[in-house]
């Protein structure tokens, strides 16, 4: 009987040693993953992108917390599908990853259905679905209203709601309830908001800031009202001094920036 139980408890220490190295090993790969990421993320190349993908592939197979891990499998998605909007020809490729993007999301919302990151997401993959099946606007206003509200419930101080909604009501035309006076005060919550945020763990996402940087430049050039342009301008700066290595900021924002002096 005495050797039994020395059995059973050199077993469950066994156990609970595996357990405990599995933990760490996760944490350290999502990590890793998760600074890989935002290295791919500030080029916007597919390539690293598509790597990047795969590194949260290969940690799915440790079995642990698979629900956020599907989650950045999604963004990553949504982010190859974002990025290949700025030509038409894409728009296959835009439907690829961006319905490849809500299956991945769902997969994470099954398993834990109150992170309000994932509503989030799923809210902006369908923005997405303008591209590729404009037809369908009812359905995807639906969607995108059902996403949102899940997430505003279950978190309504998150920046990258107010982030989301600032950038829908940036590109909706103002003939149609949106434009850029209307999409400021969400972007400056935004930003307000990340400046507040601790995540609750490190490897939860905390992606965004830089893009409500971005998008606020330019709904204040685009608004134009007394002293947005130097507000602009101030604001370009510092957001280039916090994410030097951003090419939505140094690109993109600054590129928009130049076509609206």
């Amino acid at each position: 009987m005495k050797n039994l139980s020395k059995t059973l408890l050199l077993a469950a220490i066994i156990l609970i040693s595996v357990n405990v190295i599995r933990a760490d090993d996760f944490t350290d790969a999502i990590t890793k993953a998760k600074k890989n990421l935002k290295s791919a993320l500030n080029t916007f190349d597919e390539k690293a992108l598509l790597k990047s993908r795969g590194e949260f592939e290969r940690i799915l197979q440790l079995k642990k917390s698979e629900w956020i891990v599907n989650y950045y499998i999604a963004y990553i998605d949504y982010s190859i599908a974002s990025a290949s909007m700025s030509d038409a020809s894409n728009n296959d490729k835009v439907k690829k990853y961006t319905e490849s993007g809500f299956a991945k999301v769902e997969k994470s919302i099954l398993v834990r259905d109150d992170f309000a990151d994932s509503y989030v997401l799923r809210y902006a993959l369908c923005f997405n679905r303008w591209v590729y099946e404009p037809d369908k606007m009812n359905d995807i206003v639906a969607q995108s209203d059902e996403a949102k509200n899940k997430a505003s419930q279950l978190e309504p101080d998150n920046p990258r709601l107010s982030l989301m909604e600032g950038i829908s009501v940036f590109y909706t035309p103002e003939m149609f309830g949106g434009g850029a006076k209307l999409a400021v005060p969400l972007l400056e919550k935004s930003l307000e908001l990340f400046g507040k945020r601790v995540e609750k763990e490190t490897y939860y996402p905390d992606w965004g800031k830089d893009m409500a940087y971005g998008f606020l430049v330019m709904a204040y050039l685009k608004r134009d009202d007394d002293g947005d342009k130097k507000k602009a301008g101030e604001l370009y700066d510092k957001a280039v001094s916090e994410f030097p290595d951003s090419s939505l900021l140094k690109e993109f924002v600054k590129k928009e920036m130049d076509k609206m002096k």
